[in-house]
């Protein structure tokens, strides 16, 4: 052992007891999250004393690890591993002997932005249970994306698995299920390595024999490398079907995380083997790029912005059901209102004014009305505006139809229509779609909803055949090939004069390219209400959110329970409904008319066997939902949390869209996709590969409430618009507006905060509505409320 070695030893230990002795001073005084409040921590006074230290070593770092920070985070919730003090004297013994410091902790109050930023990875050993609390767990998530390191061991994949940071279940790559207790929960086993290109294995055999506690894991993440596996045969109690992965790393989220499932016993961190493996794990997890001199190169403009930096500004309110939202080039805002008319938002001063009117079929229990707008992209030299709404001719007959209009005077003028596109649809509720949404090349996407009664099936496939009960069969419309609805339509609208009709032309790339099969405007057909669309510009990725069926739970009668879903459609295809939901869970085929089942549908080749069907009767195969979730809580996406469900999308961000703009978002969400719920009211982003395999998917300003989001998109100036419906059905809401959520970058946050509480009722039926506005001094201690009163109409 050098003199520098043996020199470090004494340092380290030293510190250690000083920084312990500090922490126990100071007990129940942490700090919370944030950059700010951490200067006197004692782990920022005791690393000073090391960088003297640290000053006199010279190596190469591109092959060691010495010179780097290790803090080890011991706390425990739950179950507490007497094998701990082992482990913090084994990995204080790595760190003498191979020249890196090594401070331990059981302290969480050390999770901030100024305290992590002084480490190059942090080890959770042994921890159990949730032993973050929210502050600190979004300090541990900027720490890592700006370019720290983790290593997870043992019962780190016992940590923080309840609540809803799903996150860290995705560094530590698994969480843990069970572990066997027959004939003992310790047991004897061999270890394959099978990877031994990594820094954790390299130096190892191919086969260690070790005893320990063998974890059995669930949820184990996609983009995992696995390093070496527990071989099931050599002990009892394996669920793993004889692949069993113990030892794993990835690049996660802008850093490194190891993690390896042994380490229960006291006896395994005097394993040379084992030690060896944990040392390569922790030199990956530094990384060979994360450290300047010995000081942790952390970049913190790539982690993710603390919530509090976005706030809230109401622009409009008091809207009469607001349905769609569209901008201008200049950025001012157009609101499509359910009952025929627009309204517009001056970007530059927020004064709302009317924009115009269109005579529709307004029904409001059917979901009738104006269902959708957008400005042409050449808007600036053709001045068009375009609209989908119900109409109603003299005969009674009912259909959506999709035009354009004509910009004057700051109206919309309905005397310059020119019809598009119409098609019929039944005197039946509900599931419009209806959103527009330009792409490149002058194309048009077009959502259209199934336009089928969800009501009569419990929740399940609409394909019921009985006489009369049309009303009731999906396969008449969305999956039918030659029918408009439940399909996204690709089109591109041709302008031949100012009374032309029917003028669009038929892009390449849509599903049917044979008329004979299906009509040649589909391009996504198997949809039940994708009332929301976005285009991905840079990518050609069309993005929908699909509202889906009521079932709770599945049936052995009639198949699965219900799914909302969330998709990516890179080319033309067929997403399932009504014979498919989910992610390709195949429905029973139900007989309505004798009430029996049969076969379950073959997700690769649907076929519509309804009498009601004009098309074609095999439709292509069924392509699986990008995202879907259920009422309860998802087994594949538990981040979408539980209750009632309206999946839509806002857009795929990029802040080089908006390279003059002030107000843009950072680039740490850049190539992530928004999304949002109408009726758990949050806005939420997801990160996924160019793949379209899902990394993470996390909550977006989640402190912010909304009165049931219906619509949201980025405005030209880089901002966030969220367009919300109000807490009362089909009817003009006090609490329905649009509003602008800001980011608010370095520096203090702006001293007033607006948050609408929901309203309350007084009486039945209501009629006198209140309303609270809470402002807060987010840098002070100022707290003030304001009270309005609301009448819901004249009587009051």
């Amino acid at each position: 052992m050098s003199i520098f070695s043996q020199h470090m030893i004494i340092r380290v230990r030293g510190l250690l007891a000083l920084f312990i002795f500090s922490v126990l001073a100071g007990c129940g005084q942490g700090s919370s999250g944030g950059a700010a409040g951490s200067a006197a921590s004692p782990i920022a006074a005791n690393l000073a004393e090391i960088n003297s230290a640290e000053g006199m070593v010279h190596t190469d770092q591109a092959k060691t690890i010495a010179g780097a920070r290790i803090l080890v985070f011991t706390k425990t919730v739950g179950w507490r591993h007497d094998s701990i003090p082992a482990g913090v004297a084994a990995l204080e013994k790595l760190a003498g002997e191979h020249q890196f410091t090594v401070i331990a902790t059981e302290d969480a109050a050390l999770f901030t932005d100024a305290d992590l930023s002084q480490f190059n990875a942090i080890v959770f050993l042994n921890t159990t249970l949730n032993v973050l609390d929210e502050h600190q767990e979004l300090a541990m998530e900027r720490y890592i994306q700006a370019g720290g390191g983790f290593v997870g061991i043992h019962a780190a994949a016992d940590t923080e698995w309840e609540g809803d940071w799903f996150w860290y279940r995705n560094l530590v790559g698994a969480v843990f299920k069970n572990h066997p207790n027959e004939p003992s929960n310790v047991q004897q086993a061999s270890v394959n390595i099978v990877d031994k290109k990594h820094a954790s294995t390299e130096t190892l055999p191919g086969v260690m024999k070790l005893a320990d506690e063998w974890y059995n894991y669930r949820d184990m993440y996609e983009f995992i490398n696995v390093v070496a596996k527990v071989n099931e045969s050599t002990y009892q109690g394996g669920d793993h079907n004889h692949d069993h992965p113990i030892s794993w790393y990835h690049d996660y989220d802008g850093g490194r995380a190891f993690y390896t499932g042994m380490g229960h016993t006291s006896e395994i961190f005097s394993n040379p083997e084992f030690l060896q493996h944990l040392l390569g794990g922790m030199t990956y997890a530094v990384g060979l790029n994360h450290r300047t001199g010995f000081k942790p190169r952390l970049d913190y403009t790539k982690s993710r912005p603390e919530p509090n930096r976005f706030i809230k500004k109401t622009l409009a309110e008091n809207l009469d059901e607001p349905v769609k939202l569209a901008f201008f080039p200049n950025g001012d805002a157009l609101i499509a209102l359910r009952p025929g008319a627009f309204q517009r938002i001056d970007y530059k001063t927020n004064q709302i004014n009317d924009a115009g009117k269109l005579s529709v079929a307004y029904d409001k229990f059917q979901e009738w009305g104006l269902v959708g707008v957008a400005v042409d992209p050449d808007f600036a030299t053709n001045q068009a505006i375009y609209a989908a709404f119900t109409v109603k001719d003299a005969e009674g007959n009912i259909a959506q139809r999709l035009s354009r209009f004509l910009w004057r005077n700051d109206q919309i003028d309905s005397t310059t229509e020119q019809k598009i596109l119409q098609y019929p649809i039944d005197n039946n509720c509900c599931h419009t779609g209806g959103d527009l949404q330009f792409g490149n090349n002058g194309e048009l996407f077009f959502s259209t909803g199934d336009n089928t009664n969800p009501h009569d099936q419990d929740g399940y496939a609409p394909v019921d055949f009985r006489k009369n009960m049309n009303k009731n069969d999906a396969l008449r419309g969305a999956g039918n090939t030659n029918d408009l609805r439940g399909k996204i339509l690709r089109i591109i609208p041709k302008n031949d004069g100012p009374k032309a009709e029917g003028g669009y032309d038929i892009p390449a790339g849509n599903l049917f390219s044979d008329a004979a099969q299906g009509r040649p405007e589909i391009y996504v057909m198997g949809a039940r209400n994708p009332y929301s669309i976005t285009f991905d510009k840079r990518t050609n990725t069309l993005f929908y959110g699909d509202v889906g069926p009521d079932a709770s739970n599945d049936s052995d009668e009639k198949g699965s329970r219900g799914y909302d879903e969330i998709n990516r459609v890179t080319a033309a295809g067929n997403f399932g409904w009504p014979l498919v939901i989910g992610q390709n869970k195949a429905y029973i085929e139900y007989n309505y008319v004798n009430k029996k089942s049969g076969a379950l549908v073959d997700v690769n080749r649907p076929v519509n066997n309804s009498p009601n069907n004009t098309g074609a009767q095999q439709l292509p195969p069924a392509q699986p939902a990008f995202i879907a979730y259920p009422y309860g809580v998802s087994d594949v996406f538990p981040e979408m949390g539980t209750g009632g469900r309206t999946a839509l999308v806002a857009d795929v961000y990029r802040s080089a869209d908006y390279p003059e703009s002030i107000n843009r978002y950072p680039a740490y969400y850049d190539n992530k996709l928004f999304i949002l719920d109408f009726m758990r009211a949050w806005v939420k982003v997801v990160s996924f590969d160019t793949q379209g395999r899902i990394q993470k998917i996390e909550p977006f300003a989640p402190q912010i409430n909304y009165a049931l989001p219906i619509d949201a998109r980025f405005a030209p100036d880089g901002t966030l618009y969220v367009l919300e419906y109000g807490m009362s059905w089909f009817t003009g809401n006090p609490d329905a507006r649009l509003a602008r959520i800001e980011y608010v970058g370095a520096g203090n946050r702006p001293p007033v905060a607006e948050i609408t509480l929901a309203k309350t009722r007084f009486g039945v039926p209501a009629k006198v509505y209140a309303s609270a506005k809470k402002s807060i001094d987010l840098d002070g201690d100022k707290i003030t409320y304001a009270w309005k009163l609301h009448c819901a109409d004249a009587s009051c």
